[in-house]
Parts: C-alpha cells; structure tokens; sequence
C-alpha cells in the first residue's frame, strides 16, 4: 500500500507521463500565494489541464476513539456512514483548489483518486456523483441524492474527467466522465486515448 500523498501524486504522474504528456508541480510560491491543485499537465507545448490528486487511506476513525481510553475499554458510538462522505469532501475540496487557478474553466479539470482502502470502490464514487445505486439486474435506485444533490451539486459538475486508482491493483485507473459540462470533452478524451463514442452511459 502507498504510504503517503506524495507516492499517490507520483502515482498518477507516472501514469499521465505514460500517455506523452508533462506534468509540472506547481512552485513552492504559487503555493504559498493561495489554494493550487497538484499539477499543471501540458501536451507538448500546450497547457492541457489541471489535475488535483487525493489520496483515500483506511477510515482510522474507530482507532481515534480506542486511543482516547485506556486499554481493555469498549468504545462504540454512532455516525453517518462515511464512505460517502468521505468521497463528497474529496470532491468538494479538490474543487475549491481547481477553481483558484481555473475560475472560468478555459482549461478541463480532472480530478485522480489514489484509493488505499479495500472498503471503498469506484462503484462508490459514481454513486456519489449520481446519486444512483446500480444493481446487477440493471435497476436504478435513486437513494444517494443526498450526496449528488448536496454539497457537490454544481461542484462536482466542474470536473470533466475523473480518474479512480486502486493501489493494488496493476494497470491504469478507471475512468468516469460526469457529462455535465461539454465545453471540454472532446480534448479529454484525446488526451487520455478514449474514444467519445465507446463510453458507456450511465441509466439514469
């Protein structure tokens, strides 16, 4: 398992690095200056887009509590479940980086999920983002909107790539096209080796 943000970031710079494109950090001013995400990422000479990296370790929540109390204590306590929360906050925050140095969108924005915990999935993250549970028999149920609608509503839809790696798993990572705002869609796809008309849509 990766142990840290930075092994996450150089994750997804390695795999951007595989498709013929540069990535640049941003400098240790600009930083300083305000809110950034993680790279600038240019195709050839060209500025490309701006890709924010989050990294998704082990919910540690039950060992905070166990370390507040002395050995051999039971701890228990109620909470929202927080997959879906955690997954919203990513997203929210990830957003908030993109938007202080792309507010008017002129370049896409891709956001990278470096994921480290074995209770989390990709599935996770689309039913967040759609507020949609899919099952195997193909029926839609409607019982995330309280994600999809909340916080990240109009946040979410700023995105236009979103990419999920799983840290054992070998091979690239899996790849979510939200729809919600075209304007960049068709040089996503290009940068990444997709082909617009082989993805698949989502029952709605």
């Amino acid at each position: 398992m990766l142990s840290a943000t930075i092994n996450g970031e150089s994750l997804v710079q390695l795999y951007l690095s595989s498709l013929g494109l540069r990535v640049e950090r941003f400098t240790k001013s600009e930083m300083r200056s305000g809110k950034t995400p993680d790279f600038r990422v240019f195709c050839g000479g060209d500025l490309a887009f701006f890709c924010e990296v989050k990294a998704a370790q082990d919910d540690d929540w039950l060992d905070r509590q166990l370390a507040r109390v002395p050995p051999g204590v039971m701890v228990d306590g109620a909470r929202p479940d927080p997959t879906y929360n955690r997954i919203a906050t990513y997203i929210s925050r990830a957003v908030d980086q993109l938007d202080a140095v792309n507010p008017s969108i002129s370049q896409p924005n891709v956001l990278a999920i470096v994921n480290g915990d074995k209770h989390l999935s990709f599935l996770d993250l689309i039913q967040v983002l759609t507020g949609n549970a899919y099952t195997e028999s193909g029926e839609v149920a409607p019982i995330f909107r309280a994600y999809s609608e909340g916080r990240i509503r109009e946040p979410k839809l700023r995105v236009h790539l979103y990419l999920w790696f799983d840290e054992w798993r070998q091979g690239g990572p899996k790849m979510f096209f939200p729809g919600g705002e075209e304007k960049h869609h068709e040089s996503v796809c290009r940068y990444f080796r997709v082909n617009p008309a082989e993805i698949k849509r989502l029952p709605s």
